[in-house]
């Protein structure tokens, strides 16, 4: 079975926190396909962001998004990382989308300040996490 990984990206992500997990679910693949040829890829890795408008991270790199909030498929774990988080708290469409996705998810995970996107979409609640806030 396949696991579709969906990372969120949003202007003033920080690279390292997206390529990190990008890299991270990527390089299994290749691992798995070297060692059984024969079976599917363990994970189906995407970015999402709002619109299909190309992100710009910290530092000035530019990432188009394979998906956006419109027409994102359905996803097994969520990756929300970190960066500059302001707007994305302020924007009920990504917040919900957040709430909505996780929900529907097997995993939720966020990187650094991406966990306060998690808890504004109300999904710490009553539980324990940890940053280094």
């Amino acid at each position: 079975m396949t696991l579709a990984v969906g990372i969120y990206l949003f202007n003033n992500v920080e690279v390292l926190d997206f390529a990190g997990p990008f890299e991270v679910f990527t390089t299994a693949n290749r691992v798995s396909l070297r060692r059984s040829p024969d079976k599917a890829a363990p994970f189906n890795v995407f970015t999402v962001a709002k619109t299909e408008e190309a992100v710009q991270a910290r530092a000035g790199l530019k990432t188009l998004p394979d998906f956006w909030l419109s027409n994102c498929p359905v996803i097994d774990l969520l990756i929300v990382p970190g960066g500059v988080v302001d707007q994305e708290l302020n924007d009920y469409e990504v917040v919900s989308w957040v709430r909505e996705s996780a929900t529907r998810a097997q995993i939720a995970a966020s990187v650094c300040t991406g966990a306060f996107l998690l808890a504004k979409a109300g999904l710490l609640h009553g539980k324990r996490a940890t940053t280094h806030w």
